[in-house]
């Protein structure tokens, strides 16, 4: 291979290796915008399903979610704010949300008192959940720090744990680990810590995103390295390697055959004499020019 093809072949691959890079960096995670695509329904979360007596007023424009929240006791723990309906997707029915594919979440948001948000996902557990019964889906909760400036909330999607007082209400003295996020119906941002009850605070959201790792697309990519580098090997390997020298070769091999026509020696003893170290590779070379093997040689010219 020439100086020039050698040139043009190692451009070729530093190419194609920055191509692969290029693209591993701009497509190598997935995410998904709760707002302000507005793809999914926007819901009033309150705690009236668990006995309560707290409100939400939540208002929607192109760029900001707004939830005046007013948490009163009840009977159950209180609980005000807004939520995404994950199975309701541009005003139509969308099954569960795979929220497993996913490994944060982000919001931009700002409180009036409050030092933090609720976030709260509700999944449908095979096993206690009943269709239409709020209080029965399993709920994943965590928190997330806010403030009176907007500013960015993230939180691993690990981070969200089964609350205890379901696993009570469910018979189960401790957490069972299981979250079924695979099966996601509902996200809600809920009142956090420092909210004053009886007290109007509010919740205001500028965006939610989620992120993750696009395993698919990493496999596929990793497969498309491995087979990349696979072909530069070889190309170094036939840019580089010994060329062989025909004439010396056949002038070995006919020395082989006179060898054969002429004496009685073995192979092994041949391969000696013509500088070959294996009788094996030998044995190759002489049927790939004569097309037949060494020993059926000799005999036919005996």
């Amino acid at each position: 291979m020439g100086n020039r093809n050698k040139a043009i072949g190692f451009s070729l691959f530093i190419v194609a290796f920055a191509l692969w890079g290029l693209f591993f960096t701009l497509f190598k995670g997935t995410s998904l915008e709760l707002f302000p695509a507005k793809s999914f329904e926007i819901y009033t979360l309150t705690d009236h399903e668990a006995l309560g007596f707290s409100t939400s007023e939540v208002t929607v424009t192109d760029s900001l979610v707004d939830a005046v929240v007013n948490i009163r006791s009840g009977k159950a723990f209180p609980f005000a704010g807004f939520g995404f309906n994950l199975m309701s997707q541009n005003g139509r029915p969308s099954g569960y949300m795979d929220l497993s594919r996913f490994d944060s979440l982000e919001l931009n948001v700002s409180t009036v008192r409050m030092n933090s948000i609720g976030l709260r996902i509700l999944t449908d557990d095979p096993q206690y959940s009943q269709k239409g019964l709020y209080l029965s889906y399993r709920p994943l909760e965590t928190r997330a720090s806010a403030g009176r400036n907007f500013g960015l909330a993230k939180v691993a999607i690990a981070d969200f744990k089964t609350t205890e007082w379901w696993l009570a209400g469910q018979g189960l003295e401790k957490d069972d680990g299981l979250t079924y996020l695979y099966r996601a119906m509902l996200l809600e941002v809920f009142n956090g810590q420092g909210t004053l009850r009886g007290i109007p605070d509010a919740i205001q959201v500028k965006s939610v995103r989620l992120w993750g790792e696009n395993h698919d697309f990493k496999k596929g990519m990793f497969f498309g390295l491995g087979f990349l580098v696979l072909l530069f090997v070889c190309f170094v390997y036939r840019a580089f390697r010994k060329p062989v020298d025909r004439d010396a070769q056949e002038r070995q091999m006919k020395k082989v055959a006179t060898l054969l026509k002429t004496t009685d020696k073995s192979l092994a003893e041949i391969a000696i004499e013509v500088g070959e170290k294996k009788v094996s590779c030998l044995e190759r070379k002489f049927r790939k020019a004569y097309k037949v093997a060494p020993l059926e040689y000799r005999r036919k010219n005996d």
